[in-house]
């Protein structure tokens, strides 16, 4: 796949990325986003007071899922965490004629 294509996809995900909501119905900031070339790069602000982490969504300026992560620990009360989501955008391969 064209180069300049998957970086053109990486952008729009950097511009659609809006929401990440922890254990279903806390909203997490976002601290940044960076794309390099095809990979992007999404970090939320620190959050402290947790006690359990079970699932991590990240949403679209619509509301729709982007990815998810599920999980199932516990967090010490007086541990902040900060969450990072990776993405590297690559072209599929064809079959096709």
């Amino acid at each position: 796949m064209n180069t300049a294509y998957l970086e053109r996809t990486a952008q729009d995900l950097c511009v659609r990325a809006s929401t990440i909501v922890l254990n279903g119905d806390q909203t997490v900031p976002i601290q940044s986003i960076q794309r390099t070339g095809n990979q992007v790069v999404i970090m939320t602000q620190g959050i402290s007071g947790l006690n359990k982490i079970t699932s991590l969504r990240l949403l679209d300026e619509n509301g729709n899922m982007i990815t998810e992560r599920e999980a199932n620990f516990d967090v010490v009360t007086s541990q902040r965490a900060e969450f990072t989501f990776r993405f590297i955008v690559k072209g599929g391969k064809s079959g096709g004629i």
